[in-house]
Order: structure tokens, then C-alpha cells, then sequence
């Protein structure tokens, strides 16, 4: 039972993961690859970070896909949000 939920939960969230990155790619806030690189290396070694689910566990959020988006920032104040123009 465990395992079923667990593998529903790593396919929501790749849905999700990809779900976000083409609409981040379609309205211009996803950040660079080479910073999403950095921002979730810093959640990966943080103690915060569920290794498992790959959640934060102080904000919640899914961090392979809250990584990519400029606006987000870590509520440890990590890694900072980036102010994208239009």
C-alpha cells in the first residue's frame, strides 16, 4: 500500500515537473539552466530537503520544479529570486 502511494506520488509530481516547465518556458520565468543547476544543489544539500520526494520540507514546495522559476526564493534565504524582464 505504502509502495502504490509512493509511486502515485513520484508520478504526480513528474506530471507537475513537466507541466511547469513548459508553461514556464511559454510566459518567459524560468531561469537558466545553470541556476536551476545551482538552486537545487543548494536544496539537495540543505537538512531541509526530503531526499525521497524531493519536497522542502519548511515551504512544501516540489523543489525540481520551484527551482526553475525566477519569482521563488528559499525561505532560508538560500538562494534568491531573480526579477526576469519582459
Amino acid at each position: 500500500m505504502l509502495d502504490a502511494l509512493k509511486n502515485k506520488l513520484a508520478e504526480k509530481a513528474k506530471q507537475a515537473k513537466e507541466a511547469t516547465g513548459d508553461y514556464l518556458e511559454n510566459i518567459n520565468l524560468k531561469v537558466a539552466d545553470d541556476i536551476r543547476e545551482k538552486r537545487l544543489n543548494i536544496c539537495k544539500s540543505c537538512d531541509e530537503f526530503h531526499k525521497s520526494t524531493e519536497f522542502c520540507r519548511v515551504c512544501g514546495c516540489y523543489m525540481p520544479a520551484k527551482t526553475w522559476i525566477a519569482s521563488q526564493s528559499c525561505p532560508l534565504k538560500k538562494w534568491i529570486r531573480i526579477e526576469k524582464k519582459a
